[in-house]
């Protein structure tokens, strides 16, 4: 049986430096709270208007809306479903676009919180449960509402910030579940005008407590997306021998990509590979034209993952000309593992622990899933926690993705005063 994060003794944070402490004082988590009742506002507003991928008409309009009330200039990206804010001396050279150049920003650290949601139909009973078929079944209505939240504080610490020549970039980001949104946001120049010496993120979770933060590296797996598409020649059921059927080409492919895994993976490495659709056919007497699969395969070491994606492409055409069926192999996501800077993770956690002094810390953050800030953490020195959100009501706690997953929103004071303190103590070691 898996330990249970009760059988580990948590660990107290790093001591972040005497600047830094002195930079993020003590009073964050209490002036968030002041205004936890906005904050709750804010994220069942977004709850109820999820959006998928990297189009988020609805979600990015409100984000620019509270931007506004605040005074924060902002520029938009990806077609205008990102957004990305400026807080400090690069706000000040900006004139209200969004856009400065690194000499005007200064030291520039960046704040990321993800925004879109999942195609599932909600089932958490919330009051303000979502009714278009779509979800924040992960959370990122927590990210999004946390890190305007951290926009208010930073917001009201803005003359600090100029003077230290310093700007935090505020990342509103679409697409990650879809591992569209970052590489599309990089594209859009991202990490330009200016450019974040460095960057933070956080993830809660719907099944850890309030105050429990896990970390560590390589925190996430790489995940390469494909879709393979077998081209039979369809005809009616009762005479095979006319036709080409690519549903047996297809079980077949399945069955060798597995083998994949069990013979040519190493035991010890972390490797998964999953088909996750298998469509071919619409009636029960007709032999179809095709037969699709996708799935994904996801693993840690990064040689082995390109020797995977050559096998995958080997096995396929293999299989496919054996059963006479061409297939074709697409690429529907290829994503990093989330690799993190050890030193910008040992500043965060300090900054962290000096503002919510009660938190736990435990370095088990290393799961199969994965996650697109891996693209940004490959650019740039970052670091990547999550963060308890369970709620306290119930004994049935749900994980992320469920239709009855649940989050509490006394996280959201917790999470505005720690993307804070990440943002002012960071400022504070690297003041120039």
């Amino acid at each position: 049986m898996a330990p249970a994060l009760s059988d580990f003794q948590p660990q107290s944070a790093p001591k972040a430096t005497a600047a830094a402490q002195a930079a993020i004082g003590d009073g964050l988590v209490a002036e968030a709270q002041a205004f936890a009742d906005e904050l709750a506002a804010w994220r069942h507003d977004l709850h109820q208007m999820p959006e998928l991928g990297n189009s988020l008409p609805q979600t990015s309009a409100y984000i620019q809306a509270r931007l506004t009330e605040m005074d924060i200039p902002f520029a938009t990206l990806v077609d205008g479903s990102c957004v990305v804010g400026l807080v400090g001396a690069g706000a000040t050279a900006a004139h209200g676009n969004g856009v400065c150049t690194d000499e005007q920003a200064g030291t520039v650290v960046m704040l990321r919180g993800d925004m879109d949601a999942l195609p599932v139909v909600e089932e958490s009973g919330e009051p303000f449960a979502s009714t278009n078929g779509c979800m924040h079944a992960c959370g990122h209505d927590m990210h999004a509402t946390a890190l305007l939240g951290a926009a208010r504080l930073l917001k009201a610490r803005e003359a600090e910030l100029v003077d230290a020549n310093a700007t935090v970039k505020l990342l509103f980001q679409p697409g990650e579940e879809t591992f569209e949104g970052a590489r599309a946001a990089i594209a859009d120049g991202l990490l330009e005008n200016p450019r974040p010496q460095a960057a933070f993120a956080m993830h809660v979770n719907s099944q850890s407590p309030l105050g429990l933060v896990l970390y560590g590296s390589p925190a996430l797996s790489g995940v390469y997306g494909f879709r393979i598409t077998l081209q039979g020649k369809g005809g009616h059921g009762s005479s095979p021998e006319i036709c080409i059927d690519p549903i047996t080409a297809g079980v077949h492919v399945h069955l060798a990509l597995q083998g994949l895994i069990a013979r040519e993976v190493p035991a010890a490495k972390e490797v998964a590979l999953t088909v996750g659709k298998f469509a071919g056919g619409q009636a029960a007497n007709v032999i179809p034209d095709t037969c699709v699969l996708e799935g994904t395969l996801r693993g840690f070491d990064v040689e082995l993952m390109e020797h995977l994606k050559t096998r995958i492409a080997e096995v396929v055409k293999g299989v496919a000309t054996t059963y006479r069926t061409p297939a074709t192999i697409e690429t529907l996501s290829d994503v990093p593992p989330l690799v993190l800077d050890d030193d910008m993770t040992q500043a965060s956690l300090g900054y962290v622990g000096a503002t919510l002094p009660k938190a736990a810390f435990l370095p088990l953050f290393h799961a199969m899933a994965s996650e697109d800030f891996a693209l940004i953490s490959s650019e740039i020195p970052s670091a990547y926690f999550t963060v308890g959100a369970a709620v306290t009501d119930t004994d049935e706690h749900f994980a992320q993705h469920h239709p009855k997953a649940r989050f509490s929103d006394a996280e959201l004071p917790l999470g505005a005063a720690a993307y804070t303190a990440v943002a002012l103590g960071y400022i504070a070691d690297h003041r120039e």
